[in-house]
């Protein structure tokens, strides 16, 4: 029982028996039917490919159907991926089998036209029996031939058998060759690659390192130039102007009264000296660049003098004032016994005026490069008009002979004689302790050695 229900269960899987209705079953039947009788007429007219070719123009119309409605369970098929490779194989074996089936046929022609022309051509007994006796004495005469030519052409194959394996033995050796020279080219190719690689790395390594060394160069200059600009930056604030070459600035909290390094301008506060020419200048051209600004200042070789004021050098900016005084003709070089680091710009400075013959420079014998002993000027009254009765005196000698001044008379600087021999004679005659200061700072017994 369970066997018949297992047969029955397999018959309805069969495309066809699947419903229960009779009349599609009857369909289903004749269906069948007509393929098998199609497929044994091929099978029987055209063999296997006759069978094939018939079951590849069943497959076409098929697949196309499961193509359009996604499957078709009733052939097989069960989606269009499916549907697509029977559609394409079964197109591509219809031509294929279609040339098979040809192949045997034209064959039949060809033997059955062979046959036909030997039944035409069939001679008669006694004609086909001098032919064949003919036929022999041919193939006598080309076996006699052949035996003659044979050990000529044994020598001949040897001949070619040599030759074919050097030919071969050739082209191993070119082909072994051309396999070589691909070898080292290859090998070449890749050396010249890994050079490149190398070198290429070789700059990559030297630009990073050159860039490395450029940045830290850029941040050394920021560095220093930020360290300079913190060093040039104002450290003081002036709030009054004593005279030209002396100052007062709050500095640290404290105020300190600052000589200017390296200049003297003419007094005009001094207690026992009258006011010098071009000394109200020289203070109120201080007055106007430096009084309420901030300035830097920047403390000499030795900070303080006995006066205990601060030695310095006062910069506007990138420019000291002692400079601007020097240029404008309103102070000279003098006490260089400090810091001398600034002493040749001021003494280039200090040309200017000199070469425009303005300021102190522009009244003779007024001012003197690196002079220790201030300004000479005596205000001189207009001599009175001769009397025409008397007679004009004769001037007066100094004691000592050819003395331009009186030894014991009042205070002389180098100013005041006309060379050095006469400053040196003046010196000699005030006798010892250089009361008038003439020999300078150096002690070397030779007065006003700047008149030399």
């Amino acid at each position: 029982m369970r066997n018949q229900n297992d047969s029955r269960n397999g018959f309805r899987k069969i495309p066809g028996f699947r419903s229960n209705i009779w009349w599609k079953k009857i369909i289903a039947v004749i269906v069948y039917f007509v393929i098998a009788v199609f497929a044994i007429t091929a099978l029987t007219q055209g063999g296997l490919p006759g069978l094939l070719f018939f079951l590849a123009l069943l497959a076409i119309p098929l697949s196309f159907i499961a193509l359009i409605k996604g499957r078709l369970r009733s052939a097989g098929i069960p989606n269009r991926k499916i549907a697509s490779l029977v559609f394409v194989i079964s197109l591509v074996l219809l031509p294929v089998l279609t040339m098979f089936m040809e192949a045997p046929a034209e064959s039949d022609i060809a033997v059955d036209d062979v046959a036909g022309a030997v039944e035409e051509a069939e001679p008669e007994p006694a004609a086909a029996e001098q032919e064949i006796e003919e036929t022999e004495e041919v193939e006598e005469t080309d076996e006699t031939a052949e035996a003659a030519e044979q050990p000529e052409t044994g020598e001949q194959a040897a001949v070619e058998e040599v030759e074919r394996i050097a030919e071969e033995q050739a082209e191993a050796e070119a082909e072994a060759a051309a396999k070589k020279a691909e070898e080292e080219r290859l090998a070449k190719e890749a050396e010249e690659q890994a050079a490149a690689e190398a070198a290429a790395e070789e700059e990559r390594i030297a630009a990073e390192a050159a860039a490395k060394e450029q940045a830290e160069q850029e941040a050394k200059a920021a560095a220093a130039a930020e360290e300079a600009r913190q060093a040039n930056a104002p450290n003081a604030t002036v709030t009054r102007v004593v005279d030209g070459d002396t100052l007062e600035v709050s500095m640290n909290g404290t105020t300190e009264t600052v000589r200017l390094l390296l200049v003297d301008t003419p007094e005009t506060v001094h207690p026992s000296e009258p006011v010098q020419p071009f000394g109200p200048e020289a203070s109120q051209f201080v007055k106007d660049m430096l009084e309420g600004q901030e300035v830097r200042i920047e403390v000499g070789a030795e900070e303080r003098d006995k006066y205990d004021r601060m030695l310095a050098y006062v910069f506007i900016g990138d420019e000291t004032i002692q400079e601007k005084l020097l240029e404008n003709g309103l102070a000279a070089t003098a006490y260089l016994y400090n810091d001398l680091s600034m002493l040749d710009a001021f003494h280039a400075a200090q040309q200017k005026a000199i070469d425009a013959d303005i300021g102190v420079w522009s009244i003779p014998g007024y001012a003197h490069v690196d002079h220790d002993h201030g300004f000479h000027y005596e205000e001189t009254e207009p001599e009175p008009e001769p009397e025409p009765e008397e007679a004009e005196p004769e001037p007066e000698t100094a004691p000592g002979g050819n003395l331009e001044y009186d030894p014991a008379g009042p205070d002389r600087d180098c100013g005041d004689f006309s060379s050095q021999a006469a400053a040196q004679a003046f010196m000699e005659a005030a006798g010892d302790g250089d009361r008038h200061r003439l020999d300078g700072n150096d002690n070397d017994g030779l007065a006003c050695e700047s008149l030399g």
